[in-house]
């Protein structure tokens, strides 16, 4: 078997055949870093005896979709790519795909390696969502007039004012990179627990909290648009994860269905539990 690896990510053990075709199809390059059991250090494919000859040339892409084409034919994510791209391009072609063909994008996404990369892609689209969500609150609360005091403990609660709305915004202007990425971690962690309890977890944490972080990161972008845009990414945030741990962890959709069911219904009963607590608090 020869290990196969590339931007320091291992693709996983293939056979010499698999790797010779894998060249033709180009699924594999020569630049590909390959290791095999006598040899003591990872080597280009192209230094292996058994592919010296490289496979057939392939007609030249056109200069200006290149780059793009280049990543949607290989293993990985555009955002794997991100040293060859840009960060900013790499960011929203990985959103594209996450956002319009999710079964393909989660299909793709290579399960090993770093969490560095999509810990901060998370990050990046998570913490544009909460400044745009905070910011329209923002906006909105400086048109809203404060309830009137007979208007129950309920509405006193979630009445936000305008000062209260731009200590929020400030708040998650310089710690809101820190609470979404919090926010994935233990949400991903708990959804991954369910997901054992429902016999579907087959691949380890890191996969599932890789699902989170491309999903949240980009759903969140949605935001952007006000009311509408949050309202569609709890939607879509809910319907992507359960197809990209079905993709991830290569089980049927009901298992994922079950982890993520048990969790909303878990956060609903603590919401309307805080609720209580807090109006009963409130009158008294």
């Amino acid at each position: 078997m020869i290990h196969i690896g590339r931007a320091g990510s291992k693709l996983g053990s293939f056979s010499e055949f698999e790797v010779r075709q894998g060249l033709k199809a180009g699924k594999f390059f020569l630049t590909d870093l390959g290791w095999k059991e006598g040899m003591e250090n990872w080597a280009p494919l192209s230094q292996f005896t058994e592919f010296e000859t490289p496979p057939e040339p392939m007609p030249p892409l056109p200069e200006a979709e290149s780059s793009e084409a280049a990543v949607t034919t290989i293993p990985g994510l555009p955002w794997d790519f991100r040293r060859e791209l840009g960060i900013f391009r790499a960011f929203f072609l990985t959103a594209r795909v996450v956002l319009l063909k999710p079964a393909e994008a989660f299909a793709r996404m290579i399960p090993a390696g770093s969490l560095a990369g999509p810990l901060l892609y998370n990050m990046i689209g998570a913490w544009f969502g909460a400044l745009c969500s905070a910011g329209y609150l923002l906006l909105t609360s400086k048109g809203v007039q404060p309830p009137p005091a007979s208007a129950g403990q309920l509405v006193q609660m979630f009445y936000v004012s305008p000062e209260k709305a731009m200590e929020l915004w400030h708040f998650y202007l310089f710690f809101g990179w820190a609470i979404v990425t919090l926010g994935t971690l233990v949400s991903s962690g708990i959804v991954h627990l369910l997901l054992m309890m429902a016999g579907g977890a087959r691949k380890p944490f890191h996969v599932t909290l890789r699902v989170f972080c491309f999903t949240y990161g980009s759903v969140e972008l949605l935001q952007i648009f006000p009311v509408a845009g949050g309202l569609f990414a709890s939607a879509l945030l809910v319907v992507y994860v359960v197809i990209g741990l079905a993709i991830a962890h290569e089980v049927s959709v009901w298992r994922p269905v079950t982890a993520l069911g048990l969790f909303l219904f878990a956060g609903l009963v603590f919401f309307l539990g805080l609720v209580s607590m807090l109006t009963a608090a409130g009158i008294h």
